[in-house]
């Protein structure tokens, strides 16, 4: 794969907020081209732009985001270390209770297939963060991940044990 002459362009149209949203996921529909489009985008410079990014308390591209982070991290999982770095944590710990009954107090609206998704990027990327990573565990520990899991969990069984009874 040689590397598209519209990748750095791409990348500088993330700084302009009315276009962002497209060019987050034009950015995605190439990382989803494989490992070595992955590794084109990361030397071409995209790591500062995403990461940055995961800090944007804008919720529009989020879940294109977490798309992107999870295929970063399937193709260099030492990125974990910068994610812990910059305390993008709690961004995937929130995305983990995405479309449960309560969200921080408010009402999800998010489509259920969607909102799937999210929690299962977000799951993909705490646990490369926790894998082999101790500093990682322990903020996640801190973030109180263990227990965003078993909430989860439990509102999984909940739902299971409602389609049962309306069967």
């Amino acid at each position: 794969l040689s590397p598209p002459q519209q990748l750095p362009i791409v990348l500088h149209v993330l700084l302009s907020q009315a276009h962002r949203v497209r060019a987050l996921i034009h950015l995605k529909r190439f990382l989803d081209l494989g490992n070595s489009a992955v590794n084109l985008a990361l030397s071409v410079g995209i790591f500062p732009y995403v990461l940055k990014l995961l800090q944007s308390p804008i919720d529009e591209y989020n879940h294109v985001l977490d798309g992107i982070w999870a295929r970063v991290l399937a193709f260099d999982q030492s990125c974990q270390v910068d994610v812990v770095k910059d305390r993008a944590l709690p961004h995937f710990t929130r995305h983990l209770r995405c479309g449960l009954d309560s969200v921080d107090g408010q009402m999800s609206n998010m489509s259920t297939e969607l909102a799937s998704e999210q929690r299962t990027l977000a799951a993909f990327i705490l646990s490369i963060t926790c894998s082999g990573y101790q500093i990682g565990q322990s903020e996640c520990i801190n973030e109180k991940l263990h227990l965003d899991c078993g909430s989860l969990l439990q509102s999984l069984e909940s739902l299971k044990v409602q389609i049962a009874t309306n069967e």
